[in-house]
């Protein structure tokens, strides 16, 4: 592993450890809660490779026993469910509670939900600072099939500047992130795969941009392409989607 940022507050006291006179707000720059209560599907094109399809997911806020959850359900070439997270809302940004995969053990069969431990849940800070501070997402799977692989997923997230996107013709601020991933395959040894990229993030949307460069040769790159209703994306498409 090649070495990460250290990492000196937990997330829930976070940005305490700064001067509240000196921090930036962001919040408006995530997904707009208050307005995907009914759920609205992000459709992502890549602009990477032709051979990328496309990826759709569909975001719905709700509150629950008093807290704000954002949930969010990932869907393949074919609609069919292939991650779901959730995350709550605290004081200073957004923590992932819940994150399930769904894998097939073989070629064969259907897709089997799995649940993965989240021991670090930090995904969006609605106040940074200069220089800002790293956070830190850190969640491991067994994938069916009997055997005793282990999958762990780091991922680290940093501010790193303002910026502008174009959506629908339309000129919308937006920040961009920095992002380190590493995943490790542990069975009977461990197989560290480690890439960085970028995410961006426009007022009023949420992600609308995101790049991994995978290996020397290959970059994973995705923009928004459109926003649809439930109703709207089901004519166009002409599919039902399973939603959680």
């Amino acid at each position: 592993m090649k070495t990460y940022p250290i990492f000196l507050c937990p997330f829930l006291i976070l940005f305490s450890c700064q001067d509240d006179n000196q921090r930036r707000n962001i919040t408006d720059f995530y997904f707009p809660l208050k307005e995907i209560k009914e759920g609205k599907i992000y459709e992502y094109q890549s602009i990477g490779s032709q051979y990328d399809p496309p990826m759709f997911w569909y975001y719905k806020s709700m509150k629950q026993d008093g807290n704000e959850y954002l949930l969010g359900m990932n869907y393949d070439v074919n609609f069919s469910p292939d991650q779901f997270i959730r995350e709550e809302r605290v004081s200073n940004g957004m923590k992932l509670v819940d994150f399930y995969i769904y894998e097939k053990p073989d070629s064969i069969s259907e897709k089997i939900q799995v649940q993965a431990n989240i021991s670090q849940g930090n995904v969006f800070p609605f106040f940074i600072k200069e220089p800002a501070n790293v956070l830190l997402t850190s969640l491991e799977w067994t994938p069916p099939g009997g055997d005793s692989t282990v999958i762990n997923l780091v991922r680290n997230r940093q501010f790193d500047r303002d910026t502008t996107i174009v959506f629908k013709n339309k000129k919308v601020r937006a920040i961009q992130f920095n992002i380190i991933e590493l995943v490790e395959h542990d069975h009977e040894g461990r197989l560290p795969l480690e890439f960085n990229g970028t995410e961006i993030y426009a007022v009023g949307i949420g992600l609308v941009a995101v790049k991994k460069n995978i290996t020397e040769g290959y970059q994973m790159a995705y923009e928004l392409k459109d926003i649809y209703s439930m109703e709207e994306f089901e004519e166009k498409f002409k599919v039902a989607l399973e939603v959680q």
